[in-house]
């Protein structure tokens, strides 16, 4: 089922462009299996590219791709979680089941709010974009960054990290 799922969703992406900006190539988002990943699962492919989708999806190419690398280094940070899903879903949880409401490490995941993918252009185009970084095919632009934030808040933390540049409507830290 995810991958019809995937399937459709990739199948709309390449109908519908609206964002001339963005520069992939839409007959290669064909040619990819997440099989070919190594050990990456699918469901990690998918927590990635939840986590583009929910973070930047408004944002340029380039955008989401700093989202996806700051996760990716997250995962690979001793201080994160080993996985790319338990980096993602990071958080204290009540009862054990549902995150604490703004005490995650991504806002999305414990906002209260429905975590399921509704513009299918824009999950399309986040699965294409994880599993292109995860491929290598997209450098890091953040230079190794573990931290981001939207410019639209001013939170505590800013000052105790190293700032290293803004993308969009995010700025980024190590």
């Amino acid at each position: 089922m995810k991958k019809f799922i995937l399937l459709t969703a990739t199948l709309l992406a390449g109908c519908y462009n609206d964002e001339p900006e963005i520069t992939l190539e839409y007959e290669d988002m064909f040619h990819y299996n997440v099989n070919d990943l190594g050990k990456i699962t699918y469901e990690e492919v998918e927590c990635l590219a939840k986590n583009i989708y929910f973070e930047g999806r408004g944002e340029s190419l380039q955008g989401q791709i700093a989202i996806a690398h700051v996760t990716l280094n997250r995962q690979k940070d001793k201080r994160f979680e080993d996985s790319i899903c338990d980096v993602v879903y990071q958080g204290p949880l009540d009862n054990k089941t549902n995150p604490l409401r703004n005490q995650c490490q991504f806002s999305w995941w414990c906002d209260g709010k429905s975590d399921v993918p509704r513009d299918l252009w824009s999950w399309g185009r986040s699965m294409t974009v994880a599993v292109k970084v995860l491929e290598g095919e997209y450098k890091d632009p953040t230079n190794g960054a573990l931290w981001f934030h939207s410019t639209e808040v001013n939170p505590d933390w800013k000052f105790v990290t190293y700032n290293v540049g803004k993308i969009d409507n995010h700025i980024f830290y190590r």
